[in-house]
């Protein structure tokens, strides 16, 4: 491996990055060096108790309400580590706008009529259009699917835009 290669391949150092929500501490750690289109999230997550938490925080420690209340704390750090423009509460409206999106066009074209791929389709375009840094990443965030199961559905939305010459 070249040196250059060897340089991006591996981390001069891992970053480690932690927030304090409630009485309870989360630390992300990166230990592997990722390429500048790619937003990955966290090698390692740490959640625990505060050293110095409440009575009533130890006593409950890192229930699942926890847990989940740290998700956001997680996007956050990722938006953070990627340098992306989107932190925190732009993230939650980005996402808002897709599921309303979503809604809208499902509603326009009948719950029961084909076009899921290509409302999705329209959405990342739109999302993308408007530079969001991982239109991908959003959407599979707000549908709850992978950016593999969204990736073919895109490309099945495109192949019918470019078959018929028209959007699908």
């Amino acid at each position: 491996m070249s040196q250059e290669n060897r340089a991006r391949a591996v981390p001069d150092r891992s970053v480690e990055m932690s927030r304090e929500d409630n009485g309870c501490v989360i630390t992300a750690r990166w230990h592997s060096d990722v390429g500048p289109a790619d937003i990955t999230g966290p090698d390692e997550v740490v959640i625990r108790v505060a050293d110095d938490a409440a009575p009533e925080v130890r006593k409950r420690g890192v229930t699942s309400a926890v847990l989940h209340r740290m998700g956001r704390q997680v996007d956050d750090m990722v938006a953070e580590f990627h340098v992306l423009p989107s932190v925190g509460a732009y993230q939650v409206m980005v996402r808002r706008y897709i599921e309303g999106r979503l809604a809208e066009l499902a509603q326009a074209r009948g719950a029961g009529a084909d076009g899921f791929e290509a409302d999705l389709l329209a959405i990342f375009d739109d999302v993308a259009g408007r530079g969001h840094a991982d239109p991908l990443g959003e959407l599979a965030m707000a549908t709850g699917r992978t950016r593999e199961d969204l990736d073919h559905l895109l490309n099945v939305a495109r192949q019918r835009h470019d078959h018929d010459g028209h959007p699908a």
